[in-house]
C-alpha cells in the first residue's frame, strides 16, 4: 500500500501537483482537530514572560488529527498478534502540533512524542482538567532563543483507556514494564508506524527524534529510547514509575547501557524532601473550568522516589549522562508537571545542557 493510498479517503484535498506524481501528500490531507481554532496568522510576539503557567491551547500552531485507521489499521505486528481485533492496542487517534511558522518556512523540525498526549497541551482535553501546556512552554522558550533550531513538531499519544479485564487497566499494559508484552507492542508501534509516517507526511528531521511523559508515562518513554536507540535521541521522564524490570536492564545488559550512552535523558521527582511537604489538599487543583475533581496523588511522588533514585544509581553505574532534579513539595498531576514543563524541554532541545 502506497503513502497515497493510505490517505486516500480522508478528507477532501485541493488538486496539487503532488496528487499526479506519485510523492506524499501535504499534511493538509489530514484533519483539523478544532476546525474552531484553526489559528490566525500572526507575527510572533517577543519576550514574553518565561515562568509559568504557560499559555493554554496551541499557541498559534495548528493541531492535526491523524485517524486511527492510517497507523492501527496498517501496523502488521498489531495484525499478527491482534487476535482479538483490537486486543492489544485498541485503536485510537493520534494528534500533531506543527509549531507557528511551519507553513511558512523549508525548516526541517525535531519530532517530540508525547506520552499520554491527552494532557500535553490543552486543559480542557485533559482528564484532570490541567494540562501540560506544552505549546505555551515551547513558544515562550522559542522567543527568548532558548531552543536550538525550529521549535519541534509534537506527537501526541493518547494512553489507552478502560480495562482489558476488571480492574487491569490498558494503560498500565501499554506503559508498564519492560518485560510487558504490551508495552513492547506500544514501542514497536510508535517506532515502527507512527514514526515513518510523521516523517513522511511532515517536514522533519528524522534522525531527531525525542519521546516524553510522566508516571507510566516516562517509564514507557525511557522503555521507546531503550528498544529503538537507533531512532531516537533521547527521553524525558517526569516522576516516572520505573518497574524492577527496566531497573534491571539498564544495570546488567552492557548493550543497553551503551546505547544509551550520548543520549539526552532527563528524569526529575516531587513528592517530600526534609521539610518541604505535599499538602493533603491543594485547593488550585479543583479550580478548573473543566473537571472539579483532579485527585492530585499526595503520596505518589514521595512513594516513587526509591525507583528513580535507584534508576540514577543504574545510570550512573553504566556511564551514561542524564539531568535530574528534585522538586520539593511536589505534587503528582498534571498541574504540577505543568509548572516545570519547561525544564525537560529545555535539556532535550537547548542543545547546550548546561541551561538546563
Amino acid at each position: 500500500m502506497t503513502d497515497n493510498q493510505i490517505i486516500e479517503n480522508d478528507v477532501n484535498k485541493t488538486s496539487t501537483a503532488d496528487d499526479d506524481d506519485g510523492t506524499a501528500l501535504p499534511h493538509k490531507q489530514f484533519k483539523w482537530h478544532d476546525e474552531s481554532q484553526k489559528p490566525t496568522r500572526t507575527a510572533p510576539q517577543r519576550q514574553r514572560q518565561l515562568t509559568p503557567p504557560f499559555p493554554n491551547g496551541p499557541c498559534g500552531g495548528e493541531v492535526i488529527t491523524i485517524p486511527p485507521e492510517h497507523t492501527f489499521g496498517i501496523d502488521v505486528n498489531l495484525a499478527n498478534v491482534n487476535l482479538g481485533g483490537d486486543l492489544i492496542l485498541p485503536p485510537r487517534p493520534i494528534h500533531v502540533w506543527l509549531p507557528p511558522g511551519y507553513d511558512t518556512a523549508d525548516e526541517k523540525h525535531p519530532v517530540l512524542y508525547c506520552h499520554d498526549g491527552q494532557n500535553a497541551l490543552q486543559d480542557s482535553w485533559s482528564w484532570t482538567g490541567a494540562s501540560w501546556r506544552m505549546a505555551g512552554a515551547l513558544t515562550r522558550l522559542g522567543d527568548h532563543g532558548l531552543i536550538k533550531g525550529p521549535l519541534p513538531i509534537v506527537v501526541m499519544l493518547e494512553s489507552a483507556s478502560g480495562d482489558i479485564f476488571p480492574g487491569i487497566r490498558r494503560r498500565h499494559l501499554e506503559y508498564g514494564d519492560v518485560n510487558v508484552f504490551f508495552a513492547q507492542a506500544h514501542a514497536d508501534f510508535v517506532a515502527n508506524t507512527v514514526k515513518p509516517l510523521v516523517d513522511n507526511q511532515f517536514r522533519t528531521n528524522s534522525t531527531e527524534s525525542y519521546a516524553i511523559g510522566s508516571s507510566l508515562g516516562g517509564q514507557a518513554s525511557l522503555h521507546l529510547l531503550l528498544r529503538h536507540p537507533t531512532l531516537f535521541c533521547g527521553a524525558a521522564c517526569m516522576s516516572p514509575a520505573f518497574g524492577p524490570f527496566i531497573l534491571n536492564e539498564i544495570r546488567r545488559q552492557k548493550r543497553s547501557q551503551a546505547s544509551l550512552r550520548n543520549k539526552r535523558i532527563y528524569l526529575d521527582i516531587g513528592g517530600d524532601f526534609g521539610d518541604s511537604k505535599v499538602p493533603l489538599v491543594d485547593f488550585m487543583d479543583h479550580l478548573t473550568t473543566q473537571h472539579w475533581w483532579n485527585p492530585g496523588y499526595f503520596w505518589l511522588d514521595t512513594q516513587l522516589q526509591r525507583s528513580v533514585e535507584a534508576m540514577t544509581d543504574a545510570l550512573d553505574k553504566a556511564g551514561v549522562e542524564y539531568c535530574f532534579r528534585t522538586i520539593p513539595g511536589g505534587r503528582h498531576n498534571e498541574r504540577a508537571w505543568a509548572q516545570r514543563i519547561d525544564k525537560p524541554l529545555l535539556h532535550l532541545f537547548s542543545g547546550n545542557a548546561d541551561t538546563d
